[in-house]
């Protein structure tokens, strides 16, 4: 089984979507582009990822209560 440090990596970054911040994400996964280690389509897959995590979510807050209104008990 050969290791590859760039898989190891992405694979890192794409476990971390939903469990770190996306900005620590994103800026770190550039530092790694920048080493060369990543490259330019792993950011692509890891935005993506980071995408498709927050517009289901998003379009289901607004399915599930279409005017976001809070319910206040008197």
């Amino acid at each position: 089984m050969n290791f590859s440090m760039r898989n190891f990596i992405k694979n890192g970054f794409l476990n971390a979507i939903g469990k770190m911040g996306d900005y620590w994400i994103i800026l770190n996964a550039a530092g790694w582009f920048d080493k060369g280690v990543l490259l330019e389509e792993d950011l692509v897959e890891i935005q993506n990822a980071i995408n498709a995590r927050v517009t289901p979510s998003e379009s289901s807050e607004n399915e599930e209560n279409p005017e976001n209104e809070e319910t206040v008990s008197a």
